[in-house]
């Protein structure tokens, strides 16, 4: 089972992966930037963006469950992105989204 994690750098995120690879899951990291990210040991990081759907195909192949974090930023406009990535997930097969 192979779980996406969005917002996967940020303040909750990291530690959401963190608890993920201690549980011995596999992990997807989506962040904006994937240049210089650190992340524990064997997880995967993928490039993507919340807002911008052509992005999330990529990102969401193979993945079984995701972690979404969808509030970002100094606006609430990611917030209104949920439903499509939400949608776009069920595209993709996955089964199961905790946010």
């Amino acid at each position: 089972m192979t779980i996406l994690v969005t917002g996967a750098t940020g303040t909750v995120g990291r530690h959401v992966v963190e608890q993920l690879v201690q549980s011995g899951q596999t992990v997807r990291a989506l962040t904006r930037d994937p240049a210089g990210v650190t992340v524990p040991a064997g997880v995967e990081i993928v490039g993507g963006d919340l807002t911008a759907p052509d992005t999330l195909p990529a990102a969401l192949a193979g993945v079984t469950g995701m972690h979404l974090i969808s509030i970002g930023g100094d606006d609430y406009a990611p917030l209104q992105t949920a439903a499509m990535v939400l949608a776009r997930a069920v595209e993709a097969g996955v089964r199961r989204v905790t946010v």
